[in-house]
């Protein structure tokens, strides 16, 4: 159970690594490698307990769009990572968006990342 965790939270913030470069300054996690991992622990916690109840709240729309709405659950669990990070100001670790539509392939990307991980390690 440790080692999952380990490895969703390497995956996340390599996830969380590659996303910052396809997108290429519109969305950026500064903070280096510990900025990262910080927003990887952050999203990590936000996914396990506040992402359930979304989808239970968000199920009528899950069911009407075949589950493409989880895409905009995960432009809000970045959403809410970005707010996290900056109320609890941790030193020179952030989120920078240019505009939303960065918060939509970044959600995007990040949940094709967590499915190829949860297959990974599955297997």
């Amino acid at each position: 159970m440790i080692r999952r965790l380990l490895l969703h939270l390497l995956a996340n913030a390599a996830a969380f690594y590659f996303i910052s470069v396809i997108l290429n300054g519109d969305f950026a996690i500064t903070g280096g490698i510990k900025g990262y991992f910080i927003a990887a622990c952050v999203f990590g916690l936000l996914n396990s307990l506040v992402k359930p109840i979304l989808k239970l709240l968000a199920l009528p729309f899950m069911i009407m769009t075949l589950g493409l709405f989880t895409v905009v659950l995960n432009i809000l669990v970045l959403w809410l990572v970005k707010y996290v990070l900056s109320v609890l100001a941790f030193q020179g670790v952030g989120v920078y968006t240019a505009h939303i539509a960065a918060f939509f392939y970044a959600g995007l990307l990040i949940g094709v990342a967590n499915l190829l991980i949860s297959w990974l390690i599955r297997r």
